[in-house]
């Protein structure tokens, strides 16, 4: 039980818009696209995008499970940052009661980004969110983030 904080970044020469653009607002489109082996699909299926709206992701069966749903809580498109809970399905319920990410995406003097990630997962009363879970978590958010990064890298009008 507890409150388990991590953090992970990486920089990208792809400036802050349109990394935000790939990462977050159009994240459920371009997923199935840069990691197919692990996100079959992605729905965009409550609300517009912003504050309140629901993403849906459906896994293959390297992820350990089929779905998860997604709720933006707080979307600031200026400042490029997102910050989302899980709302239902993935972990939540057997291994955490709580989970929200932050994104963010900050400029680099060359143009790029340095993108952030905050993860914050509370735990269930008498089960161990562990370490492997912990890093497990990370590295499916940053290896996510990081392939769109490189599909934006190959593709400079997607998202210009």
């Amino acid at each position: 039980m507890g409150v388990h904080t991590y953090t992970g970044e990486f920089e990208s020469p792809v400036s802050p818009a349109r990394l935000f653009k790939g990462c977050v607002l159009h994240l459920h489109e371009i997923a199935p696209k840069v990691v197919p082996g692990v996100v079959k699909s992605g729905a965009l299926i409550e609300g517009d995008g912003g504050a309140g709206s629901i993403k849906e992701y459906h896994f293959t069966e390297v992820v350990p499970f089929k779905h998860v749903r997604e709720r933006v809580e707080e979307l600031d498109k200026e400042k490029h940052v997102c910050k989302y809970s899980v709302a239902e399905g993935g972990t939540l319920g057997t291994k955490y009661k709580a989970a929200t990410h932050t994104l963010s995406f900050e400029p680099t003097p060359s143009g790029g980004s340095v993108c952030k990630v905050v993860g914050e997962v509370h735990g269930l009363e008498g089960v161990d969110f562990t370490e492997q879970d912990e890093a497990q978590t990370k590295e499916g958010i940053l290896g996510t983030l990081k392939a769109v990064d490189a599909y934006l890298q190959a593709n400079p009008d997607v998202y210009a």
